[in-house]
């Protein structure tokens, strides 16, 4: 068959890229600027933000099965996916493929999220230990047993001095310590009145911020952990704290959403809704703060004045914290879903069915959320 030249040159030109299509597909690629999510809420503040947009329509990238529900969020640091789950295990697994890398068992559960310090991971447990161990290879380098289990992630800190790393850790022994990286050894303690759940928070790198069951925001001294000017509430504030500038914000078990300045201890808005407590805790923004409720809902709050912007009704308790972009915010529920709503109105962009119950808060880095579920499935999900 003979062909014109016009057919031709249609021919020819389909036999190679054009070079235009090539370079606007490496023009739409996402250069990813969070690397790396080594501590709970994703930074030494709390804010739970990714500082990236949100990854485009998603599917789910691997699974990785386990024998227990995951409650903690997950960890990434280089090629390393860390995480507990509530039969005591801990996991390491490729960040690429999902595949186990190593694991160990404990005595009881898993419930903290992990942190990563260099090559060292920390991990508290429910049998009252504190965990440092080899990242690479999972030996235990130390470990310091405290009054109680071990609900909260442990945040890290620079020294006063600039010469070592501390760890500061919350204890269900109503404890707030300040231990060394290398050893373990305890550099300072405040004792509160009751239980601490929530992770602490650090404030301009000089304050440690965190609430109690004892309904007191506490603000230590991060050299000293001599306390400040401390905040009484009307409830237990039983999650974490978010942080952003020395503007702080919280749910509680009373049903509220409070925020604070810590710079002049003074409680600053006070935010209800229905007769539903906040387990999760918040995320930030400029101008935003998110949070997930026990009535079903992601709630959407002004920074400036604590009134409502939005709320977005899911199928079952949202526990979960949310996870926050640029342009949008991603949190799980207790029906079995992750959304991703837009920022202004709270419409939905999209969701993904897992088909398990997701109380852990989701986590992110280099385009990936990982999320854990209450069936012991942790997913990797990426854009399509």
């Amino acid at each position: 068959m003979k062909l014109s030249y016009f057919s031709l040159l249609l021919v020819l030109a389909s036999c190679k890229p054009a070079e235009e299509d090539v370079n606007a597909s490496a023009k739409n690629q996402t250069e990813w600027t969070r690397t790396s999510w080594p501590v709970a809420r994703g930074g030494a503040g709390l804010s739970g933000t990714t500082g990236d947009p949100l990854p485009g329509k998603p599917e789910v990238a691997w699974i990785f099965k386990t024998d227990g529900p995951i409650l903690g969020e997950a960890i990434v640091s280089g090629s390393s996916v860390v995480f507990g789950n509530d039969m005591g295990l801990l996991y390491v697994l490729d960040f690429e493929t999902g595949d186990l890398i190593w694991k160990k068992e404990y005595e009881d559960a898993i419930e903290a999220t992990p942190a990563i310090h260099e090559d060292t991971l920390f991990v508290g447990c429910q049998d009252s230990f504190l965990y440092a161990l080899d990242l690479v290879t999972g030996d235990e380098r130390w470990k310091i047993e405290t009054d109680d289990k071990i609900t909260a992630g442990v945040n890290l800190i620079g020294s006063p001095d600039g010469k070592e790393t501390w760890i500061i850790l919350n204890g269900y022994d109503g404890v707030c310590r300040a231990l060394r990286t290398t050893d373990g050894k305890e550099m300072w303690r405040h004792e509160t009145q009751e239980f601490i759940n929530g992770s602490p928070a650090i404030v301009d790198g000089k304050q440690v911020v965190f609430g109690g069951c004892d309904r007191v925001l506490y603000s230590l001294d991060v050299a000293t952990g001599k306390p400040n000017e401390a905040i009484e509430t009307d409830a237990e504030i039983v999650s974490t704290v978010a942080t952003s500038g020395t503007f702080v914000a919280w749910g509680n078990y009373g049903n509220e959403v409070l925020a604070a300045d810590v710079a002049t201890g003074q409680k600053v808005w006070t935010y209800t809704d229905r007769k539903f407590p906040f387990m999760s805790a918040p995320a930030i923004n400029e101008t935003q703060v998110f949070i997930g409720c026990r009535d079903k809902k992601l709630h959407a709050i002004s920074r400036a004045d604590g009134s409502a912007l939005w709320q977005y009704k899911t199928g079952g308790r949202v526990e979960s914290s949310p996870l926050l972009f640029t342009d949008a915010v991603v949190v799980g529920s207790s029906d079995g879903r992750v959304y991703a709503l837009e920022l202004g109105q709270g419409e939905e962009l999209w969701k993904l069915d897992l088909g398990e119950a997701i109380v852990a808060a989701p986590s992110f880095a280099r385009g990936t959320i990982f999320v854990g579920g209450e069936d012991g499935t942790l997913f990797a999900i990426k854009e399509k």
